[in-house]
């Protein structure tokens, strides 16, 4: 990949020049490429630089799209989140009280035995059970919504319901179901083998979007830009020229996710790389979610946004959120150090399928989810020798909240000092040091 030097920024107090700070080199497109989209430099007109399109508007502009995004759908997903949580806890006491874990260890059993004939790896047998089930769950849920509509209108009620049961106690169904494409994206010969190669459109193409992912948005636009550039500057959705520590941030920051998870962005990127096969990938996903949009939009509008809009609307506030806190971190001095550009959670509470060793998903996407947490031992003297990114005995939602709410005494408590040499005050310095670092491309 071409490179160009970009410019770490200095603190907030001093971001409307490029004077300060060290030259840096991380994956870029040249200014001079005839391919590159239209303002590669910056900063623009006293202000840092910012990504196509928004680098043509004023910051405002961004922040009131966010605001736009965000007000209308925050309420219904508090209700739900609310609500999953609370099932969550009470199912969870049940579960452990009429001791149900042989449910679970025969599931899998079932599955162990079932992926040796149809998976090209067989140790991606927790899948099918995802898969299998939320394959009928998901289509039989929007049907008996729209029966309901057909029958007595649109109703809360069903609204309430459909969704609450789509995406499960804990959203747990919402998270396995996008760990799952997450995975089946990366997966270049597909998850499937022999006569059974087929299954390998069914998350993609019939289950993901009612969670609200345009088909082939993570073989193309995620690993084609995101994994090409590791939310370096030239990625359509990357946060690096935001000042982390700011709550607002995170607003202006959820437009441009938007364009990226419906594959605008993406697909405008492609076009002026002049990459034809991504191209069509990515078109052919979009027209696919258009063209379903389009059908349900000439039943029933209402019936559209509640049942069909909505799981979109929801995935982009829920992974802008997510995307932004996975890159929240970068190094002053050495700007491309994945080490820090990428966050690892031990003991993580939510750790899908080893999802939380972000560092290793980029550094080393051809390892197996099986093998990433020794894969980690193997490599921790790189993670020592950076200083990384790494919290233990949390989650992802909790570190949202005390970045939004700026609890920097509690994000340091859960930081990892692998050398066991920082203080709190000095990890809680360090955090703020890298989450106020921004990055601009040099003139």
């Amino acid at each position: 990949l071409a490179q160009e030097p970009h410019v770490i920024m200095p603190p907030p107090a001093a971001d409307t020049t490029v004077t300060r700070g060290a030259r840096v080199h991380v994956h870029t497109t040249p200014a001079k490429d005839p391919a590159a989209l239209k303002c590669d430099v910056g900063p623009v007109e006293g202000r840092h630089w910012r990504p196509f399109p928004w680098c043509h508007f004023p910051d405002w502009v961004a922040t009131i799209c966010g605001f736009l995004i965000i007000i209308p759908i925050a309420p219904f997903m508090g209700v739900l989140i609310g609500s999953a949580e609370l099932t969550w806890a009470v199912s969870w006491r049940v579960y452990g009280y009429l001791r149900l874990h042989f449910i679970n260890r025969f599931v899998l059993g079932v599955a162990d035995r079932v992926a040796k004939h149809i998976m090209l790896d067989a140790r991606n047998a927790p899948y099918l059970p995802y898969l299998f089930f939320l394959a009928i769950w998901a289509p039989a849920l929007l049907a008996w919504a729209a029966y309901k509509n057909q029958t007595v209108g649109f109703s809360w009620s069903v609204f309430f319901i459909y969704h609450f049961l789509r995406i499960g106690p804990r959203f747990r169904l919402f998270a396995h179901q996008h760990v799952l494409l997450h995975k089946e994206g990366h997966a270049k010969a597909g998850l499937f083998k022999g006569p059974w190669r087929a299954l390998n459109l069914l998350s993609q193409w019939w289950v993901g979007p009612f969670y609200g992912q345009v088909p082939q948005s993570y073989a193309t636009a995620h690993n084609k830009i995101h994994h090409r550039f590791d939310n370096g500057l030239d990625d359509v959705h990357t946060n690096l020229d935001l000042d982390r520590t700011q709550p607002l941030s995170l607003v202006t920051y959820t437009p441009r996710f938007l364009l990226y998870w419906t594959g605008i962005s993406p697909l405008i990127f492609f076009i002026h790389k002049r990459e034809t096969r991504f191209i069509l990938a990515m078109g052919a996903g979009m027209a696919y979610y258009v063209a379903v949009s389009a059908a349900l939009w000439a039943y029933d509008p209402v019936f559209c946004v509640a049942f069909w809009l909505f799981p979109l609307a929801e995935s982009v506030l829920f992974f802008s959120a997510i995307s932004y806190l996975w890159h929240a971190f970068v190094n002053p001095e050495s700007a491309d150090d994945q080490y820090v550009n990428s966050i690892t959670i031990l003991k993580g509470r939510d750790n899908i399928w080893n999802e939380d060793y972000h560092v290793v998903h980029h550094h080393a996407p051809h390892v197996h989810w099986t093998e990433v947490p020794a894969y980690y031992e193997q490599h921790i003297e790189k993670y020592k020798a950076s200083q990384a990114s790494i919290f233990q005995d949390t989650e992802e939602g909790e570190m949202l909240v005390w970045m939004l709410t700026k609890d920097w005494d509690k994000l340091a408590t859960h930081f990892v000092d692998l050398a066991g040499k920082l203080t709190l005050a000095e990890k809680r310095e360090l955090l703020l040091t890298r989450l106020r670092a921004t990055l601009s491309k040099a003139k």
